[in-house]
């Protein structure tokens, strides 16, 4: 199995800097037409939406399963200090697979425990916020059915 989700984030990458571009020009345009009432509220907007990608942690995600092991690569699309993050481990080690989900369920952090010689062992949470919402439920129920299939 391999997964990733570059596609889907080239798409949503251009079309938020085409959205970004529609509203500075609009805002230049009501500069000149010395409309400031709505210049403020574009601006608003604009801050609004800067926090809200930032706060949503947009990801590459490539998720891999091969010979028994599973790899994930990851790393944040809009990051001043990209940190390419990779998670390796044998599928027998996964023992749960639990999501959080923030901000009316936009943002959904994937966190993975592993049993090690010296216990439990859990991963820095991955976002799946870049991915499609039917591909996160079906990565998500995939990395659960692992657990029952790495037991057996």
């Amino acid at each position: 199995m391999l997964y990733n989700n570059k596609k889907y984030l080239s798409l949503l990458k251009k079309i938020l800097m085409i959205l970004g571009l529609i509203l500075l020009s609009s805002m230049t345009a009501t500069i000149f037409l010395q409309q400031f009432e709505i210049l403020f509220i574009l601006a608003i907007i604009l801050v609004a939406a800067l926090v809200l990608i930032r706060i949503l942690n947009l990801s590459f995600v490539r998720i891999q399963h091969e010979n028994n092991k599973l790899m994930i690569r990851f790393y944040s699309l809009f990051a001043v200090d990209r940190n390419y993050e990779s998670i390796e481990f044998p599928v027998a080690s996964l023992r749960r697979v639990k999501v959080k989900k923030y901000l009316f369920g936009l943002k959904w952090d994937l966190h993975l425990f592993v049993k090690l010689k010296q216990g439990m062992a859990s991963y820095p949470p991955i976002c799946l916020s870049a991915i499609p919402f039917g591909d996160r439920k079906k990565l998500v129920e995939l990395m659960s059915s692992l657990i029952e299939s790495g037991k057996g």
